[in-house]
């Protein structure tokens, strides 16, 4: 039987060293696998197959895997980095959301009124509406003559207030005051339910503008539209899921029956105001400091060419 060769500590540059199996375990302990390389057979039949072979200066192959505590370490790290910027992706993608529910359903209520323009009249300002009846029937006529026919709503409410869709509580921004969505329940208009969940809620006839600060305050002859993006599983609350829409925008309050119909605006908007104007104190603002407040949020992304910006009050 041939002798094992001696033990070595050292590694010649190089060169072929056999060990035995403790001290190959040791090596590879303190140097690491780098320079543990897999030898030809016939080196292996040099250390009569019972020992280890290494070569220093060899080809580098894996290296060490990390310790548990350099995991853990690591694993916090991200931890942290993810609890810091989560919150921001998250919020930053429910805006992108709600701009492009509330830009598609604008559209879509837009283009039923250019089709219904087609077989009305492309002013709106001559569509006929009953001179006589509740508000309630003015606004079923409204909604089943120029709104239905052009729309896919698969519900709709006429005059009975059935949950969820056709009646529920919404706030205003704020949070602090809350206001009836559908007004089929008061005899005061109608909802419908659109096909991808949108629910609108349509008021026509002579309607208070509530704003002491109007030169109009008396009840006047309004068409107002509330959508809800989600409908009644969301938010429920204006500047967030519901927004409103006003044929003449700001004319259509402020100039009572002299006003220009013919325009599908959100509710309060004016060309002559600055986009800020929106966002300030005054009633119906986009403000939670604001009576009313909410009523001017869609006419605050409209100005800004449906972008919310940064003042938008999340």
């Amino acid at each position: 039987m041939t002798a094992n060769p001696a033990p070595v500590t050292v590694l010649a540059e190089n060169k072929i060293t056999c060990l035995t199996e403790p001290e190959a375990k040791s090596f590879i302990q303190k140097r690491g696998n780098s320079f543990v390389a897999a030898l030809p057979q016939n080196d292996m039949n040099q250390c009569n197959g019972i020992l280890r072979c290494a070569q220093s200066g060899g080809k580098k192959l894996k290296q060490a895997a990390f310790t548990m505590a350099e995991v853990l370490i690591t694993l916090g790290i991200i931890g942290i980095v993810a609890a810091m910027t989560l919150p921001a992706f998250i919020a930053n993608h429910r805006k992108q959301v709600m701009l492009a529910k509330v830009k598609h359903t604008y559209n879509i209520i837009a283009n039923a009124f250019e089709r219904a323009k087609v077989d009305y009249g492309t002013d709106i300002n001559y569509w006929y509406l009953p001179e006589s009846g509740s508000q309630l029937e003015k606004s079923m006529f409204f909604a089943e003559t120029y709104l239905l026919p052009y729309l896919n709503a698969p519900i709709y409410c006429a005059d009975k207030p059935t949950a969820p869709y056709c009646f529920y509580q919404v706030k205003y921004l704020a949070g602090n005051d809350t206001a009836n969505w559908g007004p089929a329940d008061n005899n005061s208009g109608t909802a419908l339910l659109l096909d991808n969940g949108v629910a609108l809620s349509v008021t026509v006839g002579e309607l208070a503008t509530l704003n002491p600060d109007d030169p109009i305050n008396e009840a006047i002859n309004r068409i107002r539209i509330l959508f809800d993006i989600d409908g009644p599983k969301g938010y429920n609350r204006y500047g967030y899921d519901v927004f409103w829409l006003e044929l003449g925008g700001a004319e259509g309050r402020l100039k009572g029956n002299n006003a220009d119909k013919n325009k599908i605006l959100p509710y309060g908007y004016d060309f002559s105001k600055a986009c800020d104007y929106y966002i300030s104190d005054i009633n119906y603002a986009c403000s939670r400091n604001a009576q009313y407040s909410g009523g001017y949020c869609l006419a605050y992304i409209f100005c800004n060419s449906w972008d919310a910006g940064k003042n938008y009050p999340w």
